[in-house]
């Protein structure tokens, strides 16, 4: 691939020379310095690094602007499919009854009565533990009142 022919990419003619210079001076440094090996060692590093680097930024696709990393389409299409007006936002994909609005009514029920008591921390990690607690004692409850036993 020829950088100088090839227009609808930018010129890494900048990168290249930057990177260049700092592989040039690594070997300067090498050759002139009377250095111990650690320092060879990290010197030899660099050099690769900077080879690998260059080799990856000439075989990289460059993303036009307009498409959406996370779904590889076009951006405006993206935004354009997924505008809700306020009143759609809004509304709820949880059912009336469902078992999902069953615990999330318990849940704010719950957590009002527990943000009430000022004995317990709202912010203790053991609060999770006794809204879970309180939930499953209501659920309990229900259940029962739902199926009452034939003990009579």
């Amino acid at each position: 691939m020829n950088l100088n022919t090839d227009n609808n990419r930018p010129s890494l003619k900048g990168v290249y020379a930057f990177y260049s210079v700092i592989i040039t001076l690594c070997v300067l440094a090498l050759f002139v310095f009377n250095l111990n090996i650690y320092a060879k060692a990290v010197l030899c590093a660099l050099i690769v690094l900077c080879v690998l680097v260059m080799r990856s930024l000439k075989h990289a696709q460059p993303i036009p602007p307009d498409i959406d990393t996370d779904t590889v389409q076009d951006a405006e299409s993206v935004y354009t499919d997924t505008v809700e007006s306020p009143a759609e936002r809004s509304t709820s994909t949880i059912e009336k009854g469902s078992p999902i609005d069953t615990y999330l009514t318990l849940l704010i029920e719950t957590d009002e009565e527990l943000s009430n008591d000022p004995s317990i921390d709202t912010s203790s990690p053991n609060y999770n533990n006794l809204l879970n607690h309180r939930i499953g004692m209501k659920l309990n409850a229900m259940s029962q009142s739902n199926n009452p036993s034939s003990k009579d």
